[in-house]
Protein backbone atom coordinates (compact mmCIF):
# COMPACT_ATOMS: atom_id res chain seq x y z
CA UNK A 1 0.00 0.00 0.00
CA UNK A 2 1.18 3.43 -1.04
CA UNK A 3 1.41 5.81 1.95
CA UNK A 4 2.98 8.59 -0.58
CA UNK A 5 1.37 11.93 0.51
CA UNK A 6 0.26 14.07 -2.66
CA UNK A 7 2.06 17.03 -3.34
CA UNK A 8 0.27 20.36 -2.52
CA UNK A 9 -0.71 21.81 -6.23
CA UNK A 10 1.87 24.72 -7.33
CA UNK A 11 -0.25 27.83 -8.42
CA UNK A 12 0.47 28.40 -12.29
CA UNK A 13 1.94 31.37 -13.51
CA UNK A 14 -1.33 32.27 -15.63
CA UNK A 15 -2.51 32.30 -11.93
CA UNK A 16 -0.15 34.84 -9.84
CA UNK A 17 -0.51 36.97 -12.50
CA UNK A 18 -4.62 37.13 -12.94
CA UNK A 19 -4.09 38.04 -8.87
CA UNK A 20 -1.60 41.00 -9.27
CA UNK A 21 -4.36 43.34 -9.81
CA UNK A 22 -6.00 42.13 -6.27
CA UNK A 23 -2.09 42.03 -4.60
CA UNK A 24 -2.10 45.85 -5.75
CA UNK A 25 -4.99 46.65 -4.30
CA UNK A 26 -4.53 44.84 -0.69
CA UNK A 27 -0.95 46.53 -0.89
CA UNK A 28 -1.51 50.06 -1.73
CA UNK A 29 -4.94 50.35 0.29
CA UNK A 30 -4.07 48.28 3.42
CA UNK A 31 -0.57 47.41 3.93
CA UNK A 32 1.27 50.79 2.89
CA UNK A 33 -1.25 52.41 5.23
CA UNK A 34 -0.64 50.34 8.07
CA UNK A 35 3.41 50.56 7.21
CA UNK A 36 3.15 54.26 7.48
CA UNK A 37 0.69 54.39 10.61
CA UNK A 38 3.49 52.66 11.87
CA UNK A 39 6.34 54.61 10.98
CA UNK A 40 4.29 57.48 12.35
CA UNK A 41 3.29 55.96 15.48
CA UNK A 42 7.10 55.77 16.61
CA UNK A 43 8.12 59.62 15.05
CA UNK A 44 8.10 62.71 16.93
CA UNK A 45 5.62 65.54 16.54
CA UNK A 46 6.98 68.65 17.00
CA UNK A 47 4.63 71.22 18.20
CA UNK A 48 6.30 74.03 16.68
CA UNK A 49 6.00 73.25 12.89
CA UNK A 50 3.03 70.82 13.45
CA UNK A 51 5.51 68.62 11.48
CA UNK A 52 6.35 64.66 12.07
CA UNK A 53 9.87 64.16 12.72
CA UNK A 54 10.96 60.73 11.30
CA UNK A 55 12.77 58.76 13.82
CA UNK A 56 12.46 56.09 16.30
CA UNK A 57 11.37 56.94 19.54
CA UNK A 58 9.16 54.80 21.92
CA UNK A 59 7.85 57.91 23.74
CA UNK A 60 4.32 57.89 22.16
CA UNK A 61 3.41 54.86 23.39
CA UNK A 62 4.62 55.39 26.55
CA UNK A 63 1.72 58.44 26.97
CA UNK A 64 -0.93 55.91 25.81
CA UNK A 65 -0.47 54.98 29.84
CA UNK A 66 -1.85 58.19 30.52
CA UNK A 67 -5.36 57.97 32.48
CA UNK A 68 -7.72 59.60 29.70
CA UNK A 69 -6.33 57.05 27.16
CA UNK A 70 -7.29 53.90 29.64
CA UNK A 71 -10.33 55.70 30.53
CA UNK A 72 -11.31 55.45 26.54
CA UNK A 73 -9.73 51.78 26.11
CA UNK A 74 -11.80 50.34 29.05
CA UNK A 75 -15.17 52.36 28.07
CA UNK A 76 -14.34 50.88 24.32
CA UNK A 77 -13.59 47.01 25.66
CA UNK A 78 -16.51 47.97 27.96
CA UNK A 79 -19.18 48.57 25.48
CA UNK A 80 -18.46 46.70 22.69
CA UNK A 81 -17.93 43.31 24.77
CA UNK A 82 -21.56 44.23 26.44
CA UNK A 83 -22.89 45.29 23.00
CA UNK A 84 -21.51 42.32 20.88
CA UNK A 85 -23.35 39.80 23.35
CA UNK A 86 -26.33 42.01 23.58
CA UNK A 87 -26.65 41.93 19.58
CA UNK A 88 -26.01 37.93 19.74
CA UNK A 89 -28.77 37.25 22.28
CA UNK A 90 -31.00 39.27 20.18
CA UNK A 91 -29.80 38.55 16.96
CA UNK A 92 -30.08 34.31 17.19
CA UNK A 93 -33.43 33.98 17.96
CA UNK A 94 -34.22 36.39 15.04
CA UNK A 95 -31.84 34.39 12.59
CA UNK A 96 -33.36 31.08 14.12
CA UNK A 97 -36.63 32.21 13.62
CA UNK A 98 -36.04 33.70 10.06
CA UNK A 99 -34.69 30.32 9.21
CA UNK A 100 -37.65 28.38 10.01
CA UNK A 101 -39.82 30.29 7.52
CA UNK A 102 -40.34 29.88 3.95
CA UNK A 103 -40.98 31.82 0.73
CA UNK A 104 -42.58 35.23 0.68
CA UNK A 105 -42.34 35.22 4.68
CA UNK A 106 -38.63 34.52 4.52
CA UNK A 107 -37.56 37.16 2.29
CA UNK A 108 -39.98 39.65 3.84
CA UNK A 109 -38.24 38.96 7.38
CA UNK A 110 -34.53 39.43 5.36
CA UNK A 111 -35.83 42.52 3.95
CA UNK A 112 -36.88 43.92 7.05
CA UNK A 113 -33.17 43.31 7.99
CA UNK A 114 -31.34 44.97 5.45
CA UNK A 115 -33.53 47.68 4.89
CA UNK A 116 -31.55 50.15 7.69
CA UNK A 117 -28.41 49.66 5.63
CA UNK A 118 -30.72 51.51 2.99
CA UNK A 119 -30.40 54.49 5.22
CA UNK A 120 -27.60 56.45 5.88
CA UNK A 121 -25.64 55.77 9.12
CA UNK A 122 -25.20 58.84 10.51
CA UNK A 123 -28.66 59.78 9.85
CA UNK A 124 -29.69 56.50 11.64
CA UNK A 125 -27.77 57.56 14.84
CA UNK A 126 -29.24 61.11 14.84
CA UNK A 127 -32.75 59.34 14.66
CA UNK A 128 -32.22 58.02 18.42
CA UNK A 129 -31.60 60.79 19.61
CA UNK A 130 -35.44 62.13 19.33
CA UNK A 131 -35.84 58.93 21.26
CA UNK A 132 -33.94 59.05 24.25
CA UNK A 133 -34.56 62.11 25.17
CA UNK A 134 -37.07 63.31 27.93
CA UNK A 135 -40.59 62.69 27.41
CA UNK A 136 -39.69 60.33 24.21
CA UNK A 137 -40.71 56.83 23.32
CA UNK A 138 -37.65 55.20 25.43
CA UNK A 139 -37.82 56.80 28.68
CA UNK A 140 -41.34 56.73 28.38
CA UNK A 141 -42.01 53.48 28.40
CA UNK A 142 -38.89 53.09 31.56
CA UNK A 143 -40.57 55.97 33.64
CA UNK A 144 -44.34 53.34 33.40
CA UNK A 145 -42.33 50.64 34.73
CA UNK A 146 -41.86 52.67 37.90
CA UNK A 147 -38.21 51.72 38.56
CA UNK A 148 -37.30 55.36 36.71
CA UNK A 149 -38.04 58.57 37.51
CA UNK A 150 -40.13 60.97 35.28
CA UNK A 151 -38.52 63.41 33.04
CA UNK A 152 -35.63 60.50 32.47
CA UNK A 153 -32.89 62.04 29.83
CA UNK A 154 -30.66 59.10 28.29
CA UNK A 155 -29.14 61.28 25.93
CA UNK A 156 -25.55 61.79 25.68
CA UNK A 157 -24.83 58.54 28.19
CA UNK A 158 -22.64 55.63 28.34
CA UNK A 159 -26.57 53.94 27.73
CA UNK A 160 -27.64 55.78 24.73
CA UNK A 161 -24.08 54.48 23.07
CA UNK A 162 -24.88 50.88 24.35
CA UNK A 163 -28.16 51.20 22.37
CA UNK A 164 -27.05 52.90 19.07
CA UNK A 165 -24.26 50.24 18.92
CA UNK A 166 -26.77 47.76 19.19
CA UNK A 167 -29.00 49.45 17.03
CA UNK A 168 -26.78 49.58 13.99
CA UNK A 169 -24.96 46.38 14.38
CA UNK A 170 -27.81 44.01 14.88
CA UNK A 171 -28.40 43.19 11.23
CA UNK A 172 -24.06 42.41 11.25
CA UNK A 173 -25.35 40.00 14.00
CA UNK A 174 -28.30 38.38 12.53
CA UNK A 175 -26.89 37.64 9.03
CA UNK A 176 -24.54 35.48 9.37
CA UNK A 177 -26.22 33.41 11.92
CA UNK A 178 -28.83 32.92 9.74
CA UNK A 179 -26.58 31.66 6.84
CA UNK A 180 -25.30 28.81 8.73
CA UNK A 181 -28.78 28.05 10.53
CA UNK A 182 -30.09 27.82 6.71
CA UNK A 183 -27.82 25.29 5.86
CA UNK A 184 -28.33 23.11 8.07
CA UNK A 185 -29.18 19.69 8.28
CA UNK A 186 -32.91 19.97 9.40
CA UNK A 187 -32.98 15.67 9.11
CA UNK A 188 -30.44 15.36 12.03
CA UNK A 189 -32.94 17.67 14.59
CA UNK A 190 -36.07 15.50 13.51
CA UNK A 191 -33.79 12.34 13.94
CA UNK A 192 -32.95 13.16 17.61
CA UNK A 193 -36.71 13.93 18.32
CA UNK A 194 -37.77 10.68 16.78
CA UNK A 195 -35.10 8.89 19.50
CA UNK A 196 -36.50 10.52 22.26
CA UNK A 197 -34.69 14.15 22.09
CA UNK A 198 -37.25 16.77 23.44
CA UNK A 199 -37.14 20.18 21.19
CA UNK A 200 -34.87 22.35 23.53
CA UNK A 201 -32.43 19.44 24.22
CA UNK A 202 -32.10 18.31 20.24
CA UNK A 203 -31.53 22.30 19.49
CA UNK A 204 -29.01 22.56 22.53
CA UNK A 205 -27.26 19.51 21.58
CA UNK A 206 -27.60 20.25 17.89
CA UNK A 207 -28.73 23.24 16.30
CA UNK A 208 -26.41 25.46 18.35
CA UNK A 209 -23.08 23.27 17.95
CA UNK A 210 -23.74 23.77 14.39
CA UNK A 211 -24.50 27.35 14.31
CA UNK A 212 -21.68 28.36 16.40
CA UNK A 213 -18.88 29.10 13.53
CA UNK A 214 -22.06 32.02 12.59
CA UNK A 215 -21.98 33.07 15.88
CA UNK A 216 -17.82 33.81 15.57
CA UNK A 217 -18.51 35.48 12.68
CA UNK A 218 -21.24 37.62 14.15
CA UNK A 219 -19.20 38.47 17.34
CA UNK A 220 -16.66 39.58 14.76
CA UNK A 221 -18.37 41.39 12.90
CA UNK A 222 -20.29 43.94 15.71
CA UNK A 223 -17.42 43.61 18.45
CA UNK A 224 -14.19 44.77 16.01
CA UNK A 225 -15.60 47.78 14.69
CA UNK A 226 -17.91 48.93 17.61
CA UNK A 227 -14.46 48.34 19.32
CA UNK A 228 -12.89 51.58 17.71
CA UNK A 229 -16.67 53.43 16.89
CA UNK A 230 -16.63 56.97 16.54
CA UNK A 231 -19.77 58.96 15.12
CA UNK A 232 -22.42 56.66 18.10
CA UNK A 233 -20.09 58.05 21.12
CA UNK A 234 -19.70 61.15 19.52
CA UNK A 235 -23.65 62.02 18.44
CA UNK A 236 -25.63 59.93 21.30
CA UNK A 237 -23.08 60.46 24.09
CA UNK A 238 -22.17 63.75 22.96
CA UNK A 239 -18.55 63.69 24.36
CA UNK A 240 -19.43 62.61 27.75
CA UNK A 241 -18.72 58.58 26.69
CA UNK A 242 -14.77 59.02 25.96
CA UNK A 243 -13.87 55.75 23.60
CA UNK A 244 -10.57 55.05 21.34
CA UNK A 245 -12.19 56.53 17.90
CA UNK A 246 -12.74 59.87 20.02
CA UNK A 247 -8.89 60.06 21.12
CA UNK A 248 -8.32 59.49 17.65
CA UNK A 249 -10.01 61.97 16.10
CA UNK A 250 -9.11 64.34 18.52
CA UNK A 251 -5.56 63.35 18.02
CA UNK A 252 -5.49 64.22 14.45
CA UNK A 253 -7.79 66.67 13.81
CA UNK A 254 -8.03 68.87 16.93
CA UNK A 255 -3.95 68.66 18.03
CA UNK A 256 -2.62 67.81 14.80
CA UNK A 257 -0.33 64.87 17.08
CA UNK A 258 0.08 62.71 14.32
CA UNK A 259 2.26 60.92 16.20
CA UNK A 260 -0.02 60.56 19.23
CA UNK A 261 -2.73 59.36 17.11
CA UNK A 262 -0.83 56.97 15.49
CA UNK A 263 -0.31 55.10 18.17
CA UNK A 264 -3.42 55.14 19.12
CA UNK A 265 -4.42 53.75 16.05
CA UNK A 266 -1.31 50.89 15.98
CA UNK A 267 -2.60 49.82 19.95
CA UNK A 268 -6.20 49.04 18.51
CA UNK A 269 -4.97 47.61 15.93
CA UNK A 270 -2.87 45.00 17.45
CA UNK A 271 -5.42 44.18 20.15
CA UNK A 272 -8.32 43.30 17.43
CA UNK A 273 -5.37 41.38 15.89
CA UNK A 274 -4.96 39.76 19.40
CA UNK A 275 -8.55 39.10 19.48
CA UNK A 276 -8.59 37.43 16.47
CA UNK A 277 -5.87 35.07 16.95
CA UNK A 278 -6.13 34.41 20.20
CA UNK A 279 -9.50 31.49 19.29
CA UNK A 280 -7.35 30.47 16.91
CA UNK A 281 -4.75 29.92 18.50
CA UNK A 282 -6.26 27.64 21.25
CA UNK A 283 -7.91 25.73 18.96
CA UNK A 284 -4.26 25.08 17.21
CA UNK A 285 -3.03 24.13 20.53
CA UNK A 286 -6.21 21.60 21.01
CA UNK A 287 -5.79 20.10 18.17
CA UNK A 288 -1.96 19.53 18.28
CA UNK A 289 -2.96 18.10 21.95
CA UNK A 290 -5.71 15.77 21.18
CA UNK A 291 -3.40 14.40 17.93
CA UNK A 292 -0.50 13.57 20.34
CA UNK A 293 -3.38 11.47 23.25
CA UNK A 294 -4.49 9.40 20.26
CA UNK A 295 -3.46 5.58 20.25
CA UNK A 296 -0.56 5.09 17.24
CA UNK A 297 -1.96 2.47 14.76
Amino acid sequence: MSTDLPRPRRMSLGSAFSMTPTWVVVVALFVIPVLFLVSASVATFDYDTGRLSWGFTLENYANLFRSATIVAFGNSLLLSVTATVACLLIGYPIAYAISLTRGVVQNLLLLAVIVPFWTAFVVRVYAWLTLLGPGDLVPSILTATGLFPAGLDLNFTPFAVFIGIVYCYLPLAILPIYAVLEQRDRALTDAAQDLGYSPARAFFRITLPMSLPGVGVAALLVGVPSLGEYTIPAVLGGGMTLMVGNLITNAFSVTGNYAAGSAIAVLLLASIVIVYLVPRLVRLVRTAIGSRKEPRR
